[in-house]
């Protein structure tokens, strides 16, 4: 009881000084600034403010629109440079354009940018807040240089520590809109690789699940890849999840740390006895579970943790995207399997990119 009271803790108390709407106030550009354009999918309550920003209630509709965050000239990777005051182009993340779409404007551009690769899809997971899902896509989009415009689907988590039962019951709610998202893209023609992270790992397979469930083969058949990062999901619930959905085109892709301290403490709450996120690659189960449920595994722990809970691993991948080429993977088993991560340079791929870049190891 002990570990799980300090293991909250250390979670709880890297919340502090949590960023709060105004940081999505709109300011001019910078001549010459790096600029990210993410088009968003949000189904939360949009807040009655002057940032254009949302609130963690649940909406009864999708709500789409495009933003523009400009990236400083001083920015490291994976850092998100906050601002600490009204937003400053030269030395924070700052939102620099803002515009409202309808659904099928959302759709048209989707499809204008993603006429050659896939786009990305960012599900975020448990604790985020829509600006701090927003600023996180625009830091993954910015480090790897991606050129395409990045899409986000945004749920209403509560973006509190202490909001995980609210958070998965939110998750549930918004699995029909993922879904519809999905679809919409889809039918559209346009490729996309999604990427899920920790509880909206759950929320991206629940869909998925969903959509073959409902044989709509329309969203599922444009869906490249799948990236699982740090998925908060019990393993005997992702065996039942993938034995109701149909393959995809390639291998299921998980990023795992046995060391990740918001898993632990989710598998401790929940009784459950293994997470998906936090497998042990040199484990045999984890390497029978990879061949049964057509899996790859990737073991992340070597990998810097920027708020020391060893749960977003996965922001310091997008990085090293342009030199992946060049690094290296230690135990790789082909098709499917586990594999570990050689920490070279302390990243590897961008997370868009990561599964079917590794497959063609």
């Amino acid at each position: 009881m002990l570990r799980i009271v300090v293991l909250f803790c250390v979670l709880f108390l890297s919340a502090c000084a949590r960023p709060g709407p105004a940081t999505l106030a709109l300011v001019a550009p910078l001549p010459d600034a790096k600029t990210v354009s993410i088009l968003v999918a949000s189904n939360r309550v949009p807040a009655k403010d002057d940032f254009q920003s949302f609130t963690s209630g649940r909406s009864d509709r999708l709500h789409y629109l495009e933003v523009t965050v400009s990236i400083p000239p001083g920015h490291k990777a994976p850092n998100i440079e906050w601002p600490t005051a009204k937003p400053d182009p030269r030395t924070s993340f700052a939102v620099v354009a803002h515009r409202n779409l309808t659904k099928t404007e959302f759709i048209s551009r989707a499809k204008e940018r993603a006429k050659e690769t896939p786009t990305g899809i960012f599900v975020h997971g448990y604790n985020y807040s829509y600006q701090e899902a927003l600023f996180r896509l625009a830091q993954m989009a910015a480090d790897s240089s991606a050129a395409d415009v990045p899409i986000l689907f945004d749920w209403p988590s509560q973006g509190s520590a202490t909001g995980y039962l609210a958070d998965r019951d939110s998750a549930a709610f918004a699995r029909d809109d993922l879904a519809s998202v999905l679809t919409d893209l889809g039918r559209a023609d346009v490729r996309s690789i999604v990427l899920a992270h920790s509880m909206g790992a759950w929320l991206a397979v629940e869909a998925v699940r969903q959509l073959s469930l409902t044989g709509r083969k329309d969203g599922l058949s444009k869906i490249d890849q799948i990236v699982l990062a740090a998925p908060d999901i019990d393993v005997d619930l992702l065996s039942r999840q993938l034995a109701m959905t149909g393959r995809l085109k390639n291998p299921i892709v998980i990023l795992a740390a046995k060391d990740d301290l918001a898993l632990n403490l989710s598998r401790r709450l929940a009784g459950s006895e293994f997470n998906a996120g936090a497998l042990d690659v040199n484990d045999p189960r984890t390497r029978a579970l990879a061949v049964r449920e057509n899996l790859q595994i990737i073991d992340i722990s070597s990998l810097p943790s920027a708020n020391g809970s060893n749960h977003d691993r996965f922001a310091a991948l997008a990085a090293a995207y342009p030199q992946l080429r060049n690094e290296r993977i230690a135990n790789p088993v082909a098709g499917t399997g586990s594999l570990v991560l050689n920490g070279v340079g302390a990243v590897v791929s961008a997370p868009f990119r990561l599964g079917g870049a590794l497959l063609s190891q």
